[in-house]
């Protein structure tokens, strides 16, 4: 009985981390989007109309694959605390266990991949990538400006291989 008490409450301490951190960076990024809407007054409110402010922050950022890896981290140890919650309550039905078991092991295979790939970029000669897979998607953010044709071809190779996705399900974007 004591180490089921003590496994809610360190999860629950984990979600209370995991929220105040969530916390601190919405803060840091709002604030940051603040300085430079109030720098560029008119052109904040012709941008505002057609932005949301989630997005006004993320672009505002000076480091902006370091800021989204550490918000996508942080939504994904929240997603992941979630599943092992559904996963670990007693009053859970077998499906609903099961189906939440099955999510948590795409998340993680997710992450993996995102992980790999990321790291094969970054040794190939590029300078950072955010990579995002989801079935029949892959999203590849490289920090350049433009990249060669061999580059490209690089680039859908390695992700061809890790993903097992058909070229036409990768994107690359370009981020500098």
């Amino acid at each position: 009985m004591k180490n089921k008490n003590t496994k809610k409450y360190l999860l629950l301490a984990g979600l209370i981390v995991v929220l105040i951190a969530v916390g601190y960076i919405n803060f840091a990024i709002g604030n940051d989007a603040d300085t430079q809407v109030a720098a560029n007054t008119d052109e904040a409110i012709e941008v505002e109309d057609a932005l949301q402010a989630d997005d006004l922050a993320v672009m505002s950022t000076e480091d902006y694959f370091k800021d989204y890896k550490a918000n996508r981290e942080s939504v994904r140890t929240t997603e992941v605390a979630y599943l092992d919650s559904i996963i670990e309550n007693e009053n859970s039905d077998a499906d609903t266990v099961k189906d939440a078991q099955s999510q948590k092991i795409e998340i993680v295979r997710a992450m993996e991949a995102e992980l790999t790939i990321e790291g094969l970029l970054v040794a190939v000669g590029f300078s950072d990538a955010i990579v995002t897979v989801q079935e029949g998607s892959v999203n590849v953010v490289l920090d350049a400006a433009e990249i060669s044709s061999e580059e490209a071809a690089k680039i859908l190779e390695i992700v061809r291989e890790e993903t097992d996705e058909p070229a036409q399900n990768i994107k690359v974007i370009l981020q500098d």
